[in-house]
Formats: structure tokens, sequence, C-alpha cells
């Protein structure tokens, strides 16, 4: 049997959606996903199949905008990678691979499963070290939770004798809808260029991952100075559990950091756990300060550059919760699982 890669065609979708037969909720994330997006003319997943044109692998992409300290860099985030069960450990995982990381400079991948992630590592990919869990637990049903607890309140003492910020001159609200395109766009065009590697957080690609998914909604609070947006976290509330997913505005400002989870603990202090992921180094220490702690556990942040100077473009990264799917579709699930 002779396995071949071939170009997406509308008329895969279904034998592509039966083949993620462990994500249920994917047909309908499936247009959103990968039809409308802002950069949908660029999608072109890595599909295999066999001599009866029978879809046995496929790999999705999300195609993105990118900059370091911001110029545009050519990126693409990987997603959505499986093998027909009949057909794994036949070298199937390595042959999409090997045709995945020909169709941009860099490719990502966050989230990583464990069986995934043996593949990568096999084939050459960077698994990061950068992005760390923080949590915040507010019930204690037994001596590990209490003993978080004694952690959670171990870092708000310590952040309060050593205080890196002050109660900044904010106003901060919480919204069910983004600010406008021009205070959005405004606020990535200034603070850009302090980061080193990240996605471009422009209105347009904010309001189709999270103010337009199809099963999810969030919550934005915004923080402003005489009517103009300094920063925004974007959260998802489900079930108990507050979940911060992204953050627009300066790379380097513990004022504004401080003050925007301070707003997220207070309003929405009935939840009984608050938790995020993020490589930002400043924003983690702000998180600790507010009563968070790290857990060991940590997701996996694989990248696969072909350009030269790998160490480059392999580190560096501003990775926040919502970045590639694993946001999007645990969003989905929650929803899914609610219905």
């Amino acid at each position: 049997m002779s396995i071949r890669p071939v170009n997406y065609e509308a008329r895969y979708q279904q034998p592509i959606v039966a083949l993620l037969e462990s994500v249920p909720y994917k047909p309908l994330l499936w247009k959103w996903q990968f039809e409308e997006t802002p950069y949908a003319e660029r999608f072109n997943p890595v599909i295999l199949v066999d001599d009866a044109d029978k879809v046995v692998g496929f790999n999705g992409i999300m195609p993105i905008e990118a900059t370091e300290f911001g110029v545009p860099i050519d990126v693409l985030w990987s997603c959505d990678f499986h093998v027909s069960a009949n057909m794994r450990g036949q070298g199937l995982g390595k042959q999409i691979k090997r045709t995945l990381i020909e169709q941009a400079d860099i490719i990502m991948s966050f989230g990583v499963s464990d069986q995934a992630s043996h593949v990568l590592a096999k084939m050459g990919w960077h698994q990061s070290e950068s992005v760390y869990n923080f949590r915040l637990i507010r019930e204690w049903h037994s001596p590990r939770m209490l003993a978080f607890q004694v952690l959670q309140w171990a870092n708000v003492i310590r952040g309060a004798l050593c205080r890196r910020s002050h109660s900044g001159d904010y106003r901060i609200d919480v919204r069910s809808q983004l600010p406008g395109k021009k205070a959005i766009d405004y606020l990535w065009t200034v603070s850009k260029g302090g980061f080193g590697k990240t996605i471009a957080r422009t209105h347009e690609y904010l309001d189709w991952k999270y103010q337009n998914h199809p099963l999810a909604q969030y919550a934005f609070v915004c923080a402003w100075r005489d009517g103009i947006l300094l920063g925004m976290l974007i959260v998802r509330y489900s079930r108990g559990s507050l979940r911060i997913v992204d953050y627009l505005g300066a790379a380097r400002d513990v004022d504004l950091k401080r003050a925007l989870i301070r707003k997220c603990r207070y309003q929405w202090r009935h939840a009984r756990h608050i938790t995020t992921a993020t490589s930002d180094e400043e924003l983690g220490q702000c998180l600790l300060d507010e009563g968070f702690f790290r857990p060991r556990s940590r997701p996996r942040f694989f990248v696969r550059t072909r350009l030269k100077d790998k160490a480059r473009w392999e580190d560096n990264w501003f990775i926040m919760a919502g970045d590639s799917d694993g946001e999007l579709l645990l969003a989905a699930q929650d929803q899914y699982s609610a219905l």
C-alpha cells in the first residue's frame, strides 16, 4: 500500500473529522477554526491518503501573524495531529512532520501530548523550558490542598514585603465585548516592539479567536487611563474555574499587570480556582506576588525551525495559555460537556 500527501479539498473535511473522533465537537469548530480565520487563505494542512484515497493521517495548521521585536516573521501553529489507529507504528507520523516543516520557516506546537512529544523530540523539535503553569486555589478538601493554601499566603506576604508595584492610576472595567478596533490596534502597535517573538495580537486576531468562538464566551478585563487603553487580560469562566488566557499591553509594566490580576481575583472572587500559563517572567512574578503558586506540571511548547541560528528562533517567545489551539479546544470541551 502506498501512502501519499494530498492538497486540502472540501471533500476531505468529513473524512478528517471522522479521523478526529476523539474530539466530538470538531464539526462545530471546523469552519471557524480553519476557514474563517484572518489567515484562512493560507490553510494547507498535511493530509495523507492511501491507494483508495482514504485519509489515514492529518496534521492541521493555524496560520498566524507573528513578530520579533515588532518585525514580521514566518510562523505556523501545528494542531490536530492524528494517524489512523490501524496505520500507527509505520512511520506515518514522521512523514507528516517532514511534510509539515516545509510549510513555514518556524512551526510551533503548544500543549503537546506524551505521544506527540516523543515524535517531535526525535525529529529535532526544540522543547522550550520557559512556559509555566500558575494556579490559585480557594478551597481545600485535603491536606495537600491546605498545603497549597499555605504556599499561596506565603507568596502574598512575600509579595507585600517585596512589593514591586504601586497602585497605578487605572480605571479597570470588565467587558463582554472587545474594546474597539482603534483602541486595540493602537495598543498592539505601541507595545509589540517590547516583546521578543510573539503572536500579533491585533483586533482582527483577538476578535476572531475570542469574541467569535462558536462555543465559548470570554470576558475582557481592561485598564484605561484618560480614555486610552493601556492593557487587557482575556479570561474565561466555566464551572467554578477562571482561566486567564491572554494578555495585551506593555511587555514590561509591573503596576499594570498586578492591577489586572488583582481585578480578576476580586471580580471572580466566587471562582474556586484561577489558572493560567505564561512564558513571561515578569507576569509570572506578578502572579506569585498576588497569591498564585507554580505547580510542578508544565505545558509542553515545541518549536521547529529550518532557519540558521536555531537558538535565536527557538527561544524568547511570549506565550500565553490562549495561544495555539489548546485553549480553543478546552473552551469548546467545557461548553460541549455542559450541553
